[in-house]
């Protein structure tokens, strides 16, 4: 049976925005636990949260920031109804607005209006291939999907084609954590809702953020009327706390279940772009094939990933047990993978790893891995090479690996620039820049900090123009104050390094403990920067 955990949390009071120095505005660690439980009861949201703004927000600007469009097109709202016109003082309920009934055409834009949509949703949206439909918040606007106590299914279930979507919190508040009926994949005592699940081609999600679900996104190639979801993307989205610990009554081994991106492929280019993934009670990126998938004799199903600039760090330490962090990116299991881009990621985790190749194996029928490139990458954890490749099939380039690697070297065509170390540097600093490509008020920054200051300067330049109002949010807290806000005069911005505590899984407080590593501190942090977008 459902029941709803109410996690403490904060109501944050509004915000005007106030230019200020670039030095940090906070003093001593923020506990998100210790805050009051009004925005996830009755859904107050913060004018201060990462994601919301309007024309006064960036207004101290000393450059011109860029307009916010007026939106135009169809418009759904929580209350809206389904005899409704679609107009912004008429809106639609979104599941009907979600339908393919014509009332969104190819190349308009489904503007969703501020609020919590309660349910699980089913997107049959087609748009063109010249002319793909947009799925969005109204400009600076909050949305959320809250799947608690809803029907079976995923907080949003890509069916459709040719459509984007935007920017869109799912969630729930299921405190149902912890199976103890056995360890299968569907335990009848979880009652937790997926989060989004693409099925159909040619989609694009986009600046979401997916936590406290049974999973976070689904990318799948499901085989009905052939192979599907083709061409997909998963970009610039944070994913975070999902899944649940199976803990068997019986004393059995149990592990976490529930992965932050799942998904498997076929045909076309799969990108997971850009997204920021942590804790969580399963894998990090679980590209993972189990049945047997053959097409003209030949096994299918992990080929053509290109899962590039993500930062990925101590997956499965939602889990309350102790050591239960394992996989913060998988490829590989009982199909060969093939055509793998493994690039510009950067990963943390102490007892974690990447993982590259899994079974080698179907029904006692041995198979060899193709074919994968890493390059560029930053991976604060160990790089496990499992099962069969031949030799030289993995191509590393400007790669830096610390915490070993296992398995057979072998495998590896070393193309030089690599640094494969057995420890981390005990001193020094590694900064990771990168623009968001669909917001151009957004960008990203990840920080090694080896030498464990409190403060950390960055080249905010690599990120805005001068003159430029911004904010810094930490991926710990994306809805609360920002840790530093001004006015961009140039040069270095300073960052607090380790002020905002860790996010804890709904149901099990105290699940993320810093005494299991599980709360890097000043060692590492990820931010989300918005800006004014100076033209």
């Amino acid at each position: 049976m459902k029941f709803l955990h109410k996690t403490l949390l904060s109501s944050f009071s509004l915000f005007a925005f106030v230019a200020c120095s670039s030095d940090t505005q906070s003093t001593g660690k923020t506990s998100l636990n210790e805050k009051s439980k009004d925005r996830y009861n009755v859904h107050k949201f913060s004018a201060n949260a990462f994601n919301r703004f309007d024309q006064d927000t960036f207004k101290n600007s000393t450059c011109t920031p860029l307009d916010i469009k007026i939106p135009v097109g169809i418009f759904a709202s929580p209350n809206g109804d389904e005899n409704a016109s679609g107009t912004q003082d008429d809106p639609l309920d979104l599941q009907t607005a979600l339908n393919n009934n014509g009332k969104v055409s190819n190349g308009e834009t489904l503007w969703l209006m501020e609020g919590v949509y309660k349910g699980t949703f089913v997107s049959e949206l087609r748009g063109g291939e010249n002319s793909p439909i947009s799925v969005k918040p109204v400009p600076g606007k909050y949305v959320m999907i809250d799947t608690t106590d809803a029907k079976s299914g995923s907080g949003l279930l890509i069916n459709g084609s040719w459509t984007n979507y935007y920017g869109i919190e799912v969630t729930s508040y299921d405190g149902g954590r912890v199976s103890t009926i056995d360890n299968s994949s569907n335990p009848s005592d979880i009652t937790l809702n997926g989060g989004v699940s693409i099925i159909g081609s040619t989609n694009k999600v986009i600046n979401f953020v997916s936590h406290d679900n049974a999973g976070g996104i689904d990318a799948w190639s499901k085989r009905k009327d052939g192979f599907t979801g083709v061409d997909t993307e998963t970009y610039g989205s944070i994913i975070y706390n999902n899944g649940w610990s199976a803990q068997p009554a019986d004393g059995s081994y149990g592990r976490g279940h529930g992965h932050a991106i799942y998904t498997q492929n076929f045909d076309g280019i799969k990108k997971i772009t850009n997204n920021v993934i942590f804790y969580g009670f399963g894998t990090g990126i679980h590209a993972y094939q189990t049945g047997k998938v053959e097409q003209n004799g030949v096994l299918r199903g992990l080929e053509n990933f290109d899962i590039e600039d993500n930062t990925w760090f101590l997956t499965g330490a939602s889990d309350i047990r102790k050591g239960m962090k394992k996989y913060d990116c998988l490829v590989g299991g009982f199909q060969p993978v093939k055509n793998l881009v493994l690039k510009n990621n950067q990963g943390y985790s102490d007892i974690g790893k990447t993982v590259i190749g899994f079974y080698s194996n179907y029904k006692g029928e041995d198979f060899f891995n193709v074919d994968a490139l890493l390059e560029d990458n930053y991976l604060v954890q160990h790089l496990a090479l499992r099962d069969n490749w031949n030799k030289g099939a993995i191509k590393i380039k400007n790669t830096t690996v610390y915490h070993g690697i296992s398995g057979d070297k072998t495998y590896l065509d070393d193309l030089g620039g690599n640094d494969l170390n057995s420890s981390e540097p005990q001193t020094g600093k590694k900064i990771f820049y990168i623009k968001n490509a669909y917001d151009p008020r957004r960008g990203r920054i990840t920080i090694f900090n080896y030498d464990r200051d409190k403060k950390v300067s960055v080249d905010m330049s690599k990120i805005m123009k001068v003159g430029s109002a911004f904010r810094v949010h930490s991926v710990f807290d994306l809805y609360g104050d920002p840790i530093v806000s001004g006015v961009y005069k140039g040069g270095d911005v300073v960052i607090p390094m380790g002020t905002v505590n860790p996010p804890q899984p709904y149901g099990l407080d105290g699940a993320i403990n810093a005494g299991e590593g599980d709360d890097p501190y000043e060692l590492f942090g990820v931010f989300i920067i918005t800006h004014a977008g100076c033209q």
